[in-house]
């Protein structure tokens, strides 16, 4: 009996050998219509990689990086996904995707509020000449005071204490932060917020990583509607009094104290003695801490004389209106 008598014939084995011969003829572009259909057919049809077409199929006499070079060129059409590597479990993967979605939302609506003005990283120079000159009350500046660093030059722990200074009358006041983490940062800036909100036109900041990072500038200026502003980098004279109340707050933590252990109700006890000393240069032998209330009372009066004047504009237009 013939041997080939028991071989049953396959259209499919057979195309496949045909096309096999024919990439083999010609001149020209190593792509040919013929190798191009077999590398689309491993890929999209059998789901191999082009490391598994170039090391194993002998029609096929490129490189894995070559056919990715096609692909990219668009000479030939293979979908990606049919070889892109699944990692972990369906459900593993969805919780992924899921993640993703969110953070592309996020992106999203980020640069929305970039476009729109509300969530701008502004800079020192932007600052109206009323913040410069010092004449106008509400107007503060930021900094962290972080514990020393080990001989492997990292913190020892991760506790720091947040400052806030007025710049009109250096009242300072003294926040405990857990770490440099957005969350932590905009939990210590709530406290503040808490007890001095009705206080703060603007804040001014330094370029650390904490203070540039968008959930904290979101917060600060889309929630709050305060305007944050950025100092130059490696420029501490351009926060001056930021700077001068944290060498004063050394006097209580001095350099390589860790803030572990502190309470906000020690850091509020620090403040307050230190709202209370008299500034010979600055206030003309004033404490801060009784210009502060002057300046606060006198905000708020102007605040209630405003609300009553757009109050009695606005029953005025209506009365018009009728």
């Amino acid at each position: 009996m013939d041997i080939h008598a028991r071989i049953k014939y396959s259209a499919q084995r057979g195309q496949y050998l045909a096309l096999k011969k024919r990439s083999k003829m010609g001149t020209g572009s190593r792509l040919t219509p013929e190798l191009k259909e077999i590398i689309e057919t491993w890929v999209n049809v059998e789901h191999w990689t082009p490391e598994q077409i170039a090391g194993n199929v002998q029609d096929v006499d490129v490189s894995a990086s070559v056919i990715r070079l096609w692909s990219r060129q668009g000479l030939i059409n293979i979908r990606k996904q049919k070889y892109h590597r699944q990692n972990g479990t369906p459900k593993e993967r969805a919780v992924a995707q899921t993640k993703r979605d969110k953070e592309r939302e996020i992106a999203r609506l980020r640069e929305q509020l970039k476009n729109d003005g509300e969530l701008v990283r502004h800079s020192i120079f932007d600052r109206s000449q009323v913040v410069e000159s010092r004449k106008q009350f509400g107007h503060w500046e930021i900094d962290l005071v972080l514990p020393a660093k080990m001989n492997n030059q990292r913190y020892q722990d991760t506790t720091a204490i947040m400052t806030l200074t007025e710049r009109k009358n250096r009242f300072t006041a003294l926040i405990i932060v857990r770490s440099k983490k957005s969350s932590d940062m905009i939990d210590a800036f709530k406290l503040f917020y808490e007890r001095y909100g009705k206080a703060v036109r603007t804040i001014t900041a330094d370029n650390g990583s904490e203070f540039i990072s968008w959930d904290f500038l979101e917060y600060v200026q889309k929630q709050l509607k305060i305007k944050l502003y950025y100092a130059t980098p490696s420029s501490p004279q351009q926060r001056g009094s930021n700077e001068n109340r944290n060498r004063k707050l050394r006097d209580w933590y001095p350099k390589g104290t860790s803030f572990k252990d502190v309470k906000q109700r020690q850091l509020d006890e620090v403040a307050s003695k230190m709202n209370a000393m008299p500034l010979r240069q600055a206030l003309d032998g004033k404490r801060p801490m009784v210009v502060f209330e002057q300046e606060y009372k006198a905000m708020q009066r102007y605040r209630r004389a405003y609300e009553k004047r757009k109050q009695r504009m606005l029953e005025e237009r209506q009365n018009d209106e009728k």
